[in-house]
C-alpha cells in the first residue's frame, strides 16, 4: 500500500517539492529574485539593466543629499539673519544689554518704578503719584543712547536689482509710413528665425545716415540664424550679437552668412511678421519682460466709508499692462524647446537600443564561430594560466613561426613540384574478347 508521504529516498533525490525551502537572492534595486548561487548573482549584477539602474539610484541618493545639505544651510542662514536682526532691534540700548540673545532682553516694567515694599498691602497709586512716577522712569528711558546693532547691516546690504525703464519715445522711427524699431535698443526681443534688415554701408555711419531715405539701398532684408547673448566683465550688462544670413544681390542662390554682427546694425520693420511685434506698445512691453506695473498716486483722493461696514469704496492702486504677442513669443520659445530636448530623448534611446542590440547579438552568436567570438563562459583563471580569457579564435597578432625565405629555398631546389603517381594496370582474370581464351 502506498503512503500518501513521501519515502526518505524521494526526500534525499527532492528538489522540486513546494515544502523545500530553497534559498534564493532578491536584487533590491531591480526588484528580482534569482538562484543564490555565485554564477546566478555574477550574471545579473554584470547585466547592462543592472549597472543603470545602480546608477540611477546612486545619482538619486547624491542629488537628495545635496539638495539636503543645501536646504539645512539656507535654513541655517535665515536663522542667523533673523536672530541678528532681533539682536539689532531689542540690544542696541545699554551697555549690558547688547549681548544678551533676543529673548534674554530686558523689558521695560511699571513695576520696576514702585518700591517693593509698597507693592504688599498699599493702595494702588493715585493720578498725581501716578505722574511723578513716570517723571522718575522717562529720564532713564531717554538718556539711552540707541544705536543701530551691526549684525543688522545683513538686510541693509543686500542689492536690490533697480529694472531700468526704456524711453517710450526712443528707439523707432517713421520713414514714409513704415516704422522702424532700432536693434540697439530692441536687441532683448532678437530670436532666432526673426526676419530683420541689415545695414552693409559704411559701418561707422551715424544714426542719422542710417534713417536717411537716400540711404534705403543699404539696408538688406536678412534672417537672424543665431543670437548669442554674454555678459561684460565685471558688469551684470548683456552685450548680443546676431549671426546672419542674407542674399548680397538679387540673383544670387546661395546666402552668405556673416556672424557676430552688431545690434546697432540690424532694424527692424514694425509688424511685417508674427514673431514682431506689432504695435508699439507691444514693442516697448516686450522690452520690460512682457508685462508693466503702473502704481497710482491715490492718496489725496477722499475715500467715502461706510457707516455700517466701515470700509471704504474702492480706489484703483495698480495698472497692469500686458502683452498678448509677448505670451505668443514665450508659448513658441518653449514649444521648439520641448521639441528639441524630444529628439534628443528619441536620438539617445535610440543609441541605448542598438548598443543594447549589439551586446545581445555578441553573446548570442559566440558559439556559431571559432574565429572573432567571445567565450561568455571564460573566467580569469585560463588568463592567468595562459590560454585566452574571452576569444576563442586564433590570436592573429602574434608572429607565425614560418618564415617566407625557409619557403623560398624549397621551391629553388625544385622540392616544391608536385608530380601525380599512375597506377599500375593489373590484368583481370575477365573475359573480355575472343582473343583471351587463347
Amino acid at each position: 500500500m502506498s503512503t500518501p508521504y513521501p519515502s526518505q529516498q524521494q526526500k534525499k533525490k527532492g528538489g522540486n517539492e513546494p515544502w523545500r525551502n530553497k534559498e534564493r537572492h532578491y536584487c533590491a534595486i531591480c526588484n528580482a529574485w534569482m538562484g543564490s548561487d555565485r554564477q546566478s548573482i555574477l550574471l545579473h549584477e554584470n547585466g547592462k539593466k543592472h549597472r543603470e539602474a545602480v546608477e540611477a539610484d546612486l545619482k538619486k541618493r547624491r542629488d537628495d543629499k545635496a539638495k539636503k545639505e543645501k536646504d539645512q544651510s539656507d535654513l541655517e542662514k535665515v536663522f542667523a539673519q533673523v536672530n541678528a536682526a532681533a539682536a539689532g532691534s531689542g540690544g542696541g540700548g545699554g551697555g549690558g544689554g547688547g549681548g544678551r540673545k533676543p529673548w534674554e532682553q530686558p523689558t521695560s516694567s511699571y513695576v520696576a518704578a514702585i518700591p517693593s515694599n509698597s507693592l504688599v498691602g498699599s493702595r494702588p497709586p493715585n493720578q498725581h503719584q501716578h505722574q511723578q512716577q513716570q517723571q522718575q522712569h522717562k529720564p532713564k528711558v531717554q538718556n539711552r543712547d540707541i544705536k543701530p546693532a551691526k549684525a543688522s547691516s545683513c538686510f541693509t546690504q543686500i542689492p536690490t536689482e533697480t529694472k531700468t525703464v526704456p524711453d517710450v519715445n526712443a528707439g523707432h522711427y517713421n520713414i514714409e509710413g513704415t516704422s522702424y524699431l532700432d536693434g540697439s535698443i530692441y536687441a532683448p526681443i532678437l530670436e532666432e528665425g526673426m526676419p530683420i534688415q541689415l545695414w552693409v554701408g559704411d559701418p561707422n555711419a551715424s544714426d542719422g545716415e542710417k534713417r536717411d531715405l537716400r540711404s534705403f539701398n543699404y539696408w538688406k532684408i536678412a534672417l537672424l540664424a543665431k543670437v548669442v547673448k554674454k555678459r561684460k566683465s565685471g558688469n551684470e550688462q548683456e552685450v548680443s550679437s546676431c549671426h546672419v544670413s542674407y542674399l548680397q544681390n538679387s540673383d544670387d542662390d546661395d546666402e552668405t552668412l556673416k556672424s557676430n554682427v552688431s545690434p546697432s546694425r540690424i532694424r527692424l520693420v514694425l509688424g511685417s511678421d508674427p514673431l514682431l511685434p506689432s504695435t508699439l506698445e507691444e514693442a516697448h512691453l516686450a522690452l520690460l519682460g512682457g508685462e508693466q506695473t503702473i502704481q497710482v498716486d491715490d492718496n489725496n483722493a477722499d475715500g467715502i466709508v461706510d457707516e455700517n461696514t466701515g470700509l471704504s469704496t474702492w480706489s484703483t492702486t495698480a495698472i497692469r499692462k500686458v502683452s498678448s504677442h509677448y505670451e505668443q513669443n514665450q508659448e513658441r520659445k518653449r514649444k521648439r524647446e520641448h521639441e528639441k530636448e524630444l529628439a534628443e530623448y528619441k536620438e539617445k534611446k535610440e543609441k541605448e537600443i542598438k548598443a543594447r542590440m549589439m551586446e545581445e547579438a555578441k553573446y548570442a552568436n559566440a558559439h556559431d564561430s571559432a574565429l572573432g567570438a567571445y567565450d561568455v563562459w571564460s573566467s580569469a583563471t585560463s588568463a592567468v594560466e595562459g590560454k585566452t580569457a574571452a576569444y576563442k579564435g586564433v590570436d592573429i597578432n602574434k608572429e607565425t613561426k614560418v618564415e617566407v625565405a625557409d619557403t623560398a629555398k624549397s621551391l629553388s631546389k625544385g622540392m616544391g613540384s608536385v608530380a601525380f603517381k599512375k597506377k599500375k594496370v593489373k590484368k583481370k582474370s575477365i573475359r573480355r574478347t575472343s582473343a583471351d581464351d587463347e
